[in-house]
């Protein structure tokens, strides 16, 4: 009979929760909760290292719009939510509406107008604003203006504009809209920004044509460093692991704990062997039966 190296499977479970067994189980249950909580903690603090970087680059010091992106320049994606600023003169000829944008639970319009770059002879749009219907949106700013925002690339969509006589729009698509005026576009337009205490700029311009309109966020934010927060996702990996690791370790040791010791194998095998017969002397009773 072959021994046996670990009891059934209903007896294992029912030691499993043996009082001898709670300690074990108690140590395991707060060494694992500590290090998932210590990997969240980490986890997050990795996330809040690239918000900040994020936020410092939204408000870092504003470059000017024309060493960034050139008249026929693709749009630089590595440069996109960055501030900049533009001076030129203002368009309002060429004002057009976005239609569908939301700003808190309402859902408005962009008040978008062209600057016209006076060192270029090109047109970037500038979203001055927020405003909840177009009859009721103030007028377009005039004369030059220095304004200040974050540039951000041309929007597209599968959304087709069904409305081709007026000027507003469902996206603010530089593709569709140059086909549209008689200037040369940027491809990329800007979001003017709010003046606040906190950028770092020495001095920043009024932005014009901001008058009635609610200010809009940056559609999309620069990216942070691809390095950024790696230290703490790293140590949030390790805790985890820590985690993973100390499930194990608890499994052996119950499992090692409730596998019979080697004297009770022993003993089993020696009853065993007792009861069987002995092969020799069956046959020698087989050949006397044989001879009679």
């Amino acid at each position: 009979m072959a021994a046996q190296t670990s009891p059934p499977r209903s007896a294992f479970f029912r030691g499993v929760f043996s009082p001898r067994l709670w300690g074990a189980h108690a140590l395991m249950v707060i060494f694992v909760t500590g290090a998932v909580l210590l990997g969240v903690w980490q986890y997050e603090s990795s996330q809040q290292d690239k918000q900040d970087q994020v936020a410092e680059l939204v408000h870092a010091k504003p470059k000017a719009f024309t060493d960034l992106i050139g008249p026929n320049d693709a749009f630089p994606w590595e440069q996109i939510g960055r501030p900049v600023t533009i001076s030129g003169i203002w368009m309002p000829e060429e004002t057009i509406f976005i239609d569908g944008m939301e700003r808190g639970s309402q859902v408005g319009f962009w008040a978008v107008t062209p600057v016209l770059v006076e060192d270029t002879g090109s047109a970037v749009y500038v979203v001055r604003g927020w405003t909840p219907e177009v009859g009721t949106a103030p007028p377009a700013p005039r004369g030059h203006v220095t304004v200040t925002g974050w540039l951000q690339p041309s929007d597209w969509t599968d959304v087709a504009d069904d409305r081709k006589s007026d000027n507003v729009f469902p996206q603010l698509d530089v593709s569709d809209l140059i086909s549209r005026t008689s200037y040369d576009l940027y491809s990329a337009y800007v979001v003017r920004s709010p003046v606040e205490d906190n950028w770092p700029a020495s001095s920043m311009p009024v932005n014009d044509g901001a008058t009635d309109v609610a200010d809009v966020p940056a559609p999309q934010l620069p990216e942070p460093e691809a390095t950024t927060g790696l230290r703490n996702l790293l140590y949030a990996i390790e805790w985890w692991l820590f985690g993973i690791f100390g499930i194990y370790v608890w499994w052996r040791y119950v499992r090692d704990t409730l596998r019979p010791r080697p004297d009770d194998e022993g003993d089993d095998g020696d009853e065993g062997s007792g009861s069987e017969e002995d092969p020799e002397k069956t046959t020698q009773d087989l050949r006397v039966r044989s001879d009679a």
